[in-house]
């Protein structure tokens, strides 16, 4: 929305700033977490998992073994009896 303001007024280059900040302000994570939040499933935290385990983008995720994304959850997991 600000983006837009910004185009109306003709302030291209504040536009431009802002526009590559808006996805790290919607979803309120570090800009290398952006392509994984994307995905509905994915919160910050479950992104930066998957992401220090080594799946840092969606396509690396989707070619991924589910018993090796699920080992990565689920140790990080905290431990319930």
């Amino acid at each position: 929305m600000v983006t837009v303001f910004c185009a109306r007024l003709g302030w291209s280059n504040m536009e431009l700033i802002l526009s590559q900040f808006q996805s790290r302000l919607t979803f309120g994570v570090q800009r290398e977490l952006c392509d994984l939040v994307r995905m509905s499933s994915l919160n910050g935290q479950r992104a930066r998992v998957l992401y220090n385990g080594g799946y840092q983008t969606v396509a690396a995720l989707a070619g991924a073994l589910p018993e090796d994304v699920e080992a990565i959850l689920g140790n990080s997991a905290p431990f319930e009896r």
